[in-house]
């Protein structure tokens, strides 16, 4: 019984679309200190699901490239709640964060979007998480 349940959650996971970062786009510059804007847009689902949180991060990307190993630190914890504005974009929330001070000019760097919903009518608990690389750039601190 518990094997088909844990199927049905896999099952139900994959039929949950993710997210993605729109804004800003993979390897821009980001000013070290300064605010950025987050677009983070909401793929259609193929199964009812409710948001629960979103994370979103930054962490220094290791010579190997960037991935989401950790979270790093934190910039905003809070509700997720995508709104479908009929512009033929997907449903999507922009969040205000700063690019943290203790990064260095140069550094790459990861922004990572963590994602927990719940989906399907079990419902089960899916988490879902992208990474888009950027580099730190001098900001106002740096003059």
């Amino acid at each position: 019984m518990k094997y088909i349940a844990i199927l049905a959650a896999f099952a139900a996971t994959a039929l949950a679309q993710g997210i993605n970062i729109a804004a800003p786009a993979a390897n821009s510059q980001v000013y070290r200190g300064e605010w950025i804007t987050v677009e983070v847009d909401k793929e259609q689902p193929t199964a009812p699901t409710t948001e629960v949180a979103l994370v979103l991060s930054m962490a220094r990307c290791p010579s190997s490239g960037c991935s989401a190993g950790s979270l790093g630190q934190i910039l905003y914890n809070g509700p997720y709640n995508p709104q479908d504005e009929h512009d033929g974009k997907l449903p999507y929330q922009n969040f205000s964060v700063p690019v943290p001070t203790s990064f260095s000019v140069g550094d790459q760097v990861a922004l990572i979007a963590t994602r927990f919903n719940l989906v399907g009518s079990g419902p089960y608990p899916n988490i879902d998480q992208r990474v888009t690389p950027l580099t730190v750039v001098k900001g106002y601190l740096d003059n």
